[in-house]
């Protein structure tokens, strides 16, 4: 929350800089292209970056495995409190862990009960989402168009955008002769899996305009 606080404060100081009335003012009094660069500035001065140094080695540790990462984890939370001399890096991104189909097992899960368990859909209206009248902010990327036209990830990996997305963002159409992807991006929450866990990377999640998506009563 506070690193957007920062983002929207770091914004305000570049529209505000960019008036009539402000030094270096352009002359066309065009946005286009500004950008906040003491966003990073901002970031690196406040209590936000100090806990991010201190967990900056956990999550990387965990790719040596869980008991490794947890005792790490205690270590770094409890004593050395991000002081270590080195900092790990990852050795690769998430969509590269994503595994192909035909290596697992079909999981036959239970139908919800209506009582304890719920479907996505009955789920998405409780958390109160709305992206009415916002222009579509999820993309298949240009460049990986012809890569989704061919089913790379439902005939290689199942379709795991449709089975993780708790919005049911991301369905197949079976009807034609090829599985067609269908994206229902008025039910997105923002949780930006699709953006990080798909093969290659193929969506381009941008942020929506307005105030829309998920409006949750009681967090």
């Amino acid at each position: 929350m506070k690193s957007g606080m920062l983002a929207a404060e770091s914004i305000y100081d570049v529209l505000c800089n960019n008036q009539e009335d402000a030094p270096g003012y352009v002359e066309d009094g065009s946005l286009y292209g500004l950008e906040a660069d003491e966003y990073q500035t901002n970031i690196e001065k406040s209590w936000v970056w100090e806990e991010l140094e201190e967990c900056r080695n956990v999550k990387p540790m965990f790719e040596k495995g869980l008991y490794a990462g947890s005792i790490y984890a205690g270590i770094a939370s409890m004593i050395t409190k991000g002081n270590e001399p080195l900092t790990l890096a990852h050795s690769h991104v998430d969509s590269e862990t994503t595994g192909k189909a035909i290596d697992y097992q079909p999981i036959n899960y239970p139908k919800p009960d209506g009582k304890i368990s719920f479907d996505l859909l009955s789920n998405l209206a409780r958390s109160g989402t709305n992206h009415e009248d916002q222009p579509i902010h999820l993309r298949i990327k240009p460049e990986m168009l012809e890569q989704v036209k061919a089913n790379v990830s439902y005939k290689e990996y199942a379709g795991p955008e449709q089975r993780f997305c708790p919005a049911k963002v991301y369905e197949y159409n079976l009807d034609g002769p090829e599985p067609e992807l269908v994206i229902n991006a008025q039910n997105c929450v923002h949780c930006k899996c699709c953006s990080i866990k798909m093969p290659n990377e193929y969506i381009d999640w941008t942020v929506p305009e307005g105030g829309g998506g998920p409006a949750y009563q009681v967090m």
